[in-house]
């Protein structure tokens, strides 16, 4: 029970974490950040490895006054969101499931 709780923690995190990079980086191309200043450059890398597998999905929309709405990374935040509720799903019905058959 212990175990479990404590998978679900390090689940929410892992995942609270990739999302809160996915956000940043969404809002830092929706608003038009320079690309070549240390914080946005190091925000764009990390998310890159993120977004691998969502690259070129869709096509991302300029917006008026050069501002870019990144749909893949609306897609990415929005499947790593399902990923990290079924893992949670399957490790409470996994931990259901063996406290039940262990306190018959």
């Amino acid at each position: 029970m212990y175990t479990a709780r404590l998978l679900l923690f390090l689940i929410d995190l892992v995942f609270g974490i990739i999302q809160a990079i996915l956000m940043l980086r969404i809002i830092l191309e929706l608003f038009a950040a320079n690309s070549s200043t240390p914080f946005v450059a190091w925000t764009y890398d990390i998310s890159n490895t993120l977004l691998y597998p969502f690259h070129n999905i869709f096509p991302s929309p300029v917006l008026r006054g050069g501002f870019l709405l990144d749909i893949s990374a609306v897609v990415a935040v929005l499947a790593y969101a399902l990923l990290a509720y079924f893992v949670t799903e399957l490790i409470r019905f996994v931990n259901y499931q063996s406290t039940r058959y262990y306190n018959k």
